[in-house]
């Protein structure tokens, strides 16, 4: 049997990418070998072909002649892929479980991508590593059924015990590869194996490390270095799977981005005797604000030298206790993210960082230039070509995408804007109301809300013929409602972004409260639609139903975000809805007590100095809030701390008082 697809096909003098290329199936069971080679995955036997009747043989009324012979012919069959993949019934049983988990719950339920549907359940039983990966998550699945997510798993659960043999197993023939022709793909699809390990039993510090190390590698051929060419000979699989892994690593970009901030303190621990003794540590570095040197050979140089030199926490031997040498942190901050750069999007671009720049941990843009990968074709470039009304859902999001890129590049600038300020060092209530006004003042930040407010109006204006036709026909066609309404919740949250309530007055706060609601609503449309095993490699909802629990100034709305986020608790790759309900019912707690005292206004300027830090890699979260002092009676700044793995049967945190501390929050306008 032949089959016949579309892969790129270089040559001299042809510049098309589309050729047909004609490959002869092998037909190997339970995927052709051929196909996942060249493109990822195999769907030939998606139809289960009709038995082919049998040649009619010939009956003793026909003449036929018995020919004896001395002994009976040898007879050769294929062995069962069970007693080949799996030593045992158990091992298939974990695969199995695995391979149910990737194809129906994975990619989120919105739309089932063929990564996570048809590309890994095929790959992953043809490649060992791979394979154990899979076996390992499979099993602690198997694990969690026998104990709630929130119970920490120990040895003596059998499932969790394999589990844990086999992610060892994997790490262990991942750091021993030696670079094939499928190399990159099996190192690309293991890291996001791994991320899936870590992230569903909930250890943030070795899923951030493997999303690094995702980064450093889809770096290189972002970057066009000295190892993208030996990465793209090595390479198999064609651009699509790259495209695919790419658009998985996105929400793993997005939501890391909420604990790059202690990889600075891991780094550069607070040390001073040690600074003291080190003439060329400088005072930056002793106190943990020390600027991240960048690596001349790229961030995948030290790879292999990371991976060898700092295992991941679960597996033996493992420490975290000190920080690595200067020469490998470049395998675990990657380049800046491509939402934070300006300028076209097609012309080569340098990646050093400018000087003093901290790099943060993300994924580098990649355009035309870049090896062994082709941008999906499109025609929606530039804003300047909006239309006045959409034609579908798909022109929408491609414009979307640019509104939301325009708005991201602005961010590091109000992050900076926002630090500048020292709200954690402010005495007085003057002083702190009229550092709050001074950033609506700032010309740059100005600018930017007015830009931004702008293209978010104009795309709204075009959307919403479409999204009241796609409404009207919910019913037929629920797919594609539920994808306009993910949609809709982008918008309002970026709407709510671009509005800055933290540095604007309570009437502007309050006007955002239909936003919240609606936020609400259609949050739980989709929760109530997707199919929920606990556990998603995609962003989901839970952010936007904790920025509505967290600051919207109705209490009925705040409430009924927290009850949502309750009912369908859900792990989105590395946020738990469980860790940020807790934070919400904490915040909860604060705002019933803040009401009690002065007006409206007065409550609103304390509440303007809550704050929220992700410290640990995600494991110890800090939270801010302004409470009265009962013996003195002034308002003071408080900061309490919990461990995101104290979670009580209750669902609230263990929450400490500790010196205020100069972290920088999340939250940054948002309040």
């Amino acid at each position: 049997m032949e089959i016949q697809f579309s892969v790129p096909v270089n040559t001299a003098k042809k510049k098309t990418s589309a050729a047909k290329r004609h490959v002869k199936c092998d037909e190997s069971r339970p995927a052709c070998l051929n196909c996942l080679k060249w493109r990822g995955y195999c769907d030939s036997y998606a139809d289960a072909a009709e038995p082919r009747p049998l040649k009619k043989t010939p009956t003793a009324n026909q003449g036929a002649k018995l020919v004896r012979t001395h002994k009976p012919p040898l007879l050769i069959t294929e062995p069962a892929v069970n007693t080949i993949r799996f030593a045992n019934s158990e091992q298939r049983a974990y695969f199995d479980e695995w391979s149910k988990l990737s194809m129906a719950f994975l990619s989120g339920g919105l739309g089932q991508t063929r990564l996570w549907s048809a590309t890994m359940p095929q790959v992953s039983s043809e490649e060992t590593t791979l394979r154990y990966g899979a076996m390992a998550v499979g099993a602690l699945r198997k694990a969690y059924e026998l104990a709630s997510p929130s119970m920490a798993l120990t040895t003596g659960n059998k499932h969790y015990l394999n589990a844990v043999i086999y992610y060892c197993e994997a790490l262990r023939r991942q750091a021993k590869a030696v670079p094939t022709r499928e190399g990159l793909r099996t190192a690309l699809l293991s890291s996001l194996l791994f991320i899936c390990f870590e992230a569903q039993r909930g250890n943030m510090p070795a899923a951030l490390k493997h999303v690094t190390h995702g980064f450093s590698m889809l770096n290189e051929l972002a970057a066009c270095t000295d190892l993208a060419p030996s990465l793209v000979s090595i390479a198999q699989a064609p651009p699509a799977l790259v495209q695919e892994i790419l658009d998985c690593y996105k929400p793993l970009e997005l939501q890391s981005r909420s604990f790059m901030g202690s990889y600075k303190k891991f780094f550069f621990p607070p040390t001073p005797a040690r600074a003291a003794s080190s003439p060329g540590v400088s005072r930056a570095a002793a106190t943990g604000h020390a600027q991240l040197p960048a690596s001349p050979d790229g961030p995948a140089a030290n790879y292999d030298i990371m991976q060898r030199a700092h295992p991941s926490p679960s597996h033996p031997r493992s420490s975290w206790q000190s920080p690595p040498p200067a020469s490998t942190l470049a395998s675990q901050t990657g380049l800046l993210s491509p939402q934070s750069r300006s300028g076209s999007a097609t012309a080569p671009r340098s990646h050093s960082p400018p000087p003093g720049a901290r790099r943060l941990a993300s994924i580098a843009p990649f355009t035309k230039h870049s090896p062994y990968f082709r941008p999906r074709q499109s025609n929606i470039t530039t804003l300047d070509n909006m239309p006045q009304v959409f034609k579908d859902l798909e022109e929408a999001q491609g414009y979307w995408s640019l509104v939301q890129k325009a708005m991201v590049t602005h961010l590091p600038m109000l992050t900076m804007v926002t630090s500048q300020l020292g709200l954690t060092r402010t005495v007085s209530e003057a002083e702190l109301d009229m550092k709050l006004r001074s950033v609506k003042q700032n010309p740059r930040i100005t600018r930017f809300i007015a830009e931004t407010r702008y293209w978010i109006s104009r795309w709204a204006e075009a959307i919403e013929p479409v999204r009241q036709a796609i409404w009207r026909n919910s019913v037929n066609d629920h797919q594609t409602y539920l994808q306009a309404v993910n949609l809709r919740i982008e918008y309002l949250i970026l709407y709510v972004y671009t509005t800055v309530p933290r540095f604007s007055g309570l009437v502007t706060a309050k006007g955002l409260t239909p936003q919240y609601r609606e936020i609400n609503r259609l949050a739980e449309t989709l929760l109530m639609a997707r199919p929920n095993c606990g556990f998603a490699m995609d962003s989901g909802w839970t952010w936007p139903l904790f920025i509505s629990s967290f600051s919207c100034r109705d209490g009925a709305v705040r409430r009924d975000a927290i009850r949502i986020l309750g009912q369908y608790p859900i792990r989105n790759a590395l946020r738990d809805s469980r860790v940020f309900r807790a934070i919400a019912m904490r915040n909860q707690e604060v705002e019933e007590q803040t009401v009690l005292e002065g007006t409206e206004h007065e409550q609103w300027l304390g509440l303007r100095r809550r704050e929220l830090v992700f410290e640990d890699f995600g494991t110890t979260i800090i939270y801010r809030s302004a409470q009265k002092n009962r013996s003195t009676g002034d308002w003071e700044l408080v900061e309490e701390v919990a461990q995101c793995s104290a979670l009580s049967s209750d669902g609230k945190l263990d929450w400490l008082r500790q010196p205020v501390s100069d972290s920088a929050s999340i939250m940054s306008g948002v309040c």
